[in-house]
């Protein structure tokens, strides 16, 4: 593998016949977003993308771009020629991006299939790597000048790594504007411990923290997505298919996700299936044969050296990558995941009930954001007209409390606090609020629903900073016919 310089862009190719084949990456994606930029990476790609097709020949290649949760890339191939060409004019396009179009190109799609990402949310919420699984009430455009300035912070030379795969580009130029490297912190997960949570999801999902360059870590996620694969295989009606992926989180650490789709009837039977493989592989050594069928290392030399130039990951030659791989023992699996696994997260549908043992023997910590068995803080109460509650059954009744620090919605079994200090957004439906919460949770009010709702809303609007709120479409569904969610 070379390693060079373009135009203060490092450059690392490997040397092939054939066509050039290349990829701009650059480290900025969904987890360096914010609730109300959502999808404006995807944005800026595609108006660059369109801006260097206009520069360009008809006949010109054309430049792929794709967005995940912590890399934008864009990637050409053809002839040596012909891919210099397109990235000079892909490089000039994102030092002068046009803006105009901004609404009709906005994206904020899942980059991860959605087990995945109400995982992340679940354990980091509505920030980072957790935005990805953020359901959006109201998707809204990032204004001209968001996408300026998010073009202007991420998009640039000093946030840029080429990889090519093929003959040496002669005349390559990358004309990046200038920038610094951008400085970002990644949160915490929200529980310390091993825990059980809610999200919107039709299936299971089970997330750890581990090293980025443990690959005992690496031998253990495929050591139990085989085990549990065969055991919901005998199942009678099988579900499936399981899947696995890592996401980065940090420059030491990445996040192991398995997940899987199972059926309302046997939600409680796959999580019970899923926990207990992952308890038994932090408590009992694999098989040898186990360990020796993983020990691969599946990840290209080209998206290791890129990766380490970007978010300063480990990046250790290819030998020393297979000696860490061969070096790897049956109890070096189960100690990593053992520590993986105290602060484990499974996720599992809306209104499922669990009652499983955590990795320490006692009862699995449930996370939900709503409260039960306590009674809610004081503070001011807004309750339904008369008319309204007349005609409810008990169970069905919902209240708010307004405190000077946070909105309580109450109902007639659980309630759910959030802090205005924890509020990331408020969308404005007409009259209506929706407060999103860094928690991932959301709570809307209409004032109609409460005696004294106008003000209500009045004092929302108070306490909650003027710039996290932002008007929607009043042609979209009325937030009266979604429930405060957890």
């Amino acid at each position: 593998m070379h390693h060079s310089h373009v135009d203060g862009v490092p450059v690392f190719r490997c040397a092939e016949a054939g066509e050039l084949r290349a990829t701009l990456r650059f480290g900025a994606g969904v987890r360096d977003e914010a609730y109300r930029t959502r999808g404006v990476s995807a944005l800026v790609a595609a108006l660059a993308v369109r801006e260097t097709g206009r520069r360009t020949s008809e006949t010109a290649l054309s430049v792929r771009a794709a967005t995940g949760i912590g890399e934008t890339a864009f990637s050409v191939s053809g002839r040596t020629e012909d891919v210099v060409e397109q990235l000079a004019a892909l490089c000039a396009a994102l030092g002068e991006l046009p803006v105009d179009g901004v609404a009709a190109g906005v994206g904020a799609a899942s980059c991860l299939p959605w087990p995945a990402a109400a995982a992340l949310n679940a354990r980091y919420g509505a920030q980072a790597s957790g935005l990805d699984g953020q359901e959006r009430t109201c998707p809204w455009p990032p204004t001209t000048e968001m996408v300026q300035a998010h073009a202007a912070t991420w998009f640039t030379k000093a946030n840029a790594v080429l990889t090519l795969t093929g003959p040496e580009p002669v005349g390559l130029r990358l004309p990046l504007p200038e920038g610094n490297r951008p400085q970002r912190s990644a949160p915490r997960a929200r529980y310390p411990r091993a825990s059980w949570t809610h999200r919107s999801i039709d299936g299971i999902a089970v997330s750890v923290e581990t090293p980025v360059d443990s690959a005992a870590s690496d031998v253990a996620h495929r050591v139990l997505h085989d085990r549990v694969t065969a055991a919901l295989a005998e199942r009678p009606t099988p579900v499936g298919p399981v899947e696995t992926t890592v996401v980065p989180h940090d420059s030491k650490t990445v996040v192991r996700l398995l997940f899987t789709p199972a059926p309302a009837d046997a939600v409680e039977e796959v999580a019970a299936t899923l926990w207990s493989h992952a308890l038994r592989l932090a408590r009992i050594a694999p098989e040898q044969t186990e360990v020796d069928r993983h020990r691969r290392d599946a990840t290209p030399l080209l998206d290791i050296a890129a990766h380490a130039e970007l978010f300063g990951t480990p990046d250790p030659d290819e030998d020393g990558r297979r000696r860490a791989l061969d070096a790897v023992t049956p109890d070096d699996v189960r100690d990593a995941w053992r520590l993986a696994m105290s602060q484990a997260q499974l996720v599992v549908p809306s209104g499922q009930l669990l009652d499983l043992a955590g990795p320490d023997g006692r009862r699995l910590w449930c996370t939900s954001c709503w409260t039960w068995d306590e009674l809610p803080p004081w503070g001011e109460k807004f309750h339904e007209p008369l008319r309204r509650r007349a005609v409810r059954r008990s169970q069905e009744r919902h209240w708010t409390i307004l405190t000077r620090d946070s909105v309580v919605f109450c109902t007639a079994g659980p309630f759910h606090t959030l802090r205005f200090d924890e509020v990331i957004a408020v969308e404005r439906h007409g009259s209506e609020r929706v407060l999103i919460g860094r928690c991932g949770c959301e709570i809307g009010i209409d004032p109609a629903w409460y005696r004294g709702g106008r003000r209500l809303i009045r004092a929302l609007d108070e306490a909650v900073p003027a710039q996290l709120a932002y008007d929607c479409d009043e042609e979209r569904d009325s937030h009266v016919q979604r429930p405060s969610r957890a």
